[in-house]
């Protein structure tokens, strides 16, 4: 019975999802600035700290990070800051061990950018990622915050 029951209820939802379903058109990335709300990053990309897009034209030819920048922390967007214990050099990115002010330590990773030990950065927060590995460092962060976006405070 229960089977025949479960049988049934299959049947019935596979033909509700084979009805036709109302065309709808694509999205486009076609808007105008005046239809973005204020302080919106332009469609097709945020903008680097220069104001020039920040995914270059050629990066599908090779290293997509080539030629990427830091970018400004866009206004709105949560941040954390907190003082540079460690740096380490990845490569395609920078690994900073930062210490908030409330003394919790978290490794954050951005674009290289110009830091040093001490400085304290200001960076868009994001989710850390549990157990994140890096192979250019041959290791394996325990949290690791990614991030495109940091300042160094003065």
């Amino acid at each position: 019975m229960k089977t025949t029951v479960v049988a049934m209820m299959i049947a019935a939802l596979a033909l509700a999802g084979c009805q036709d379903k109302p065309k709808t058109e694509a999205p486009t990335n076609q808007q105008t600035a005046g239809a973005l709300p204020a302080g919106h990053p332009p469609v097709g990309g945020m903008p680097a700290a220069d104001g020039k897009a920040a995914m270059p034209s050629d990066a599908a030819k090779g290293d997509p990070h080539a030629g990427l920048k830091p970018m400004a922390i866009p206004a709105g967007v949560p941040t954390k800051s907190g003082k540079v214990l460690e740096m380490l050099d990845g490569g395609q990115y920078i690994y900073m061990e930062v210490q908030h002010d409330d003394g919790k330590k978290v490794w954050v990773a951005a674009l290289p950018m110009k830091v040093a030990k001490g400085d304290k950065v200001k960076y868009a927060d994001a989710p850390a990622l549990p157990n994140f590995p890096s192979k250019t460092l041959n290791r394996t962060f325990d949290a690791l915050v990614l991030t495109s976006a940091v300042e160094v405070v003065k």
